[in-house]
């Protein structure tokens, strides 16, 4: 790659963690990975498993109604 995606040194609120998450998620969809569906996988510096589904949702004004009850 690159243009390498910068992850902070620390992520210290769910905010932060969103930031980084959305940047990964929006370089991947630029350069034509399909990200939807299910990732699962085990972090080098933890013993947990995890799992991070992945669905795309229709925007607000794409037809769809804003508090997602149709």
């Amino acid at each position: 790659m690159t243009d390498d995606i910068e992850i902070p040194e620390s992520i210290s609120s769910p905010e932060e963690f969103e930031a980084a998450l959305a940047a990964i998620v929006e370089r991947a969809v630029h350069d034509g990975t399909d990200v939807s569906g299910a990732w699962e996988f085990r972090t080098s510096g933890s013993t947990h498993d995890w799992e991070v589904n992945i669905t795309e949702l229709a925007k607000r004004g794409d037809g769809g109604s804003e508090s997602g009850a149709e």
